[in-house]
């Protein structure tokens, strides 16, 4: 029993949000139990996580219109801080979880099956927008991150002091490069 309870502290410890002196680094497993937390539910359920150089995977169950299993192939983007977005490339690539051979064929078209489903699913979410095949994460509007952005910091909110300058995956990691605002910088 203690054995169990000191490895789960030690695992928990290892997989936190490391600190670096330009930003900080995710855990795949840290980010992927975030995303679970954060985003299943009766209509999805995310699977599974993996990060990589390029071409990292987010591997989703949807229920809705058609029971699904999905796949998102991701890169992130140049970052727009002005306006406080996040923005990824991304495709979609589908197959139906049902028998029948007509839902079978909806689930493997994958970029309509697959885009229509994403965005059913995601209309809640007044912070992410679909296009075609690029994903935007509105920061203003995420009231967790938001928080954070306006907090006040020597008479001005922390936006205006700080910038994300990059998010870039490697094997197992996401790391978020950090940098002065320009007009700190003067």
């Amino acid at each position: 029993m203690d054995d169990n309870w000191q490895h789960s502290l030690i695992r928990g410890w290892q997989q936190r949000p490391t600190l670096h002196r330009d930003g900080v680094s995710l855990q795949e497993a840290w980010l992927l139990r975030k995303l679970q937390q954060g985003l299943n539910g009766d209509s999805l359920q995310i699977d599974g996580l993996s990060l990589l150089s390029r071409d990292s995977t987010l591997h989703l169950t949807v229920r809705q219109p058609v029971a699904a299993r999905l796949t998102l192939h991701f890169d992130f983007l140049p970052i727009n801080w002005h306006n406080r977005l996040i923005q990824l490339r991304y495709h979609i690539q589908g197959e139906a979880i049902s028998p029948s051979t007509t839902r079978r064929l909806l689930g493997v078209m994958e970029g309509a099956f697959g885009h229509k489903a994403l965005q059913q699913l995601t209309k809640p979410l007044d912070w992410l927008t679909l296009e075609q095949d690029i994903a935007t994460i509105h920061l203003d509007a995420l009231d967790s991150v938001r928080q954070y952005l306006d907090y006040p910091l020597l008479g001005k909110p922390l936006a205006a002091r700080l910038t994300i300058k990059a998010i870039e995956t490697s094997p197992g990691l996401l790391r978020i490069r950090l940098g002065r605002s320009p007009s700190e910088t003067d």
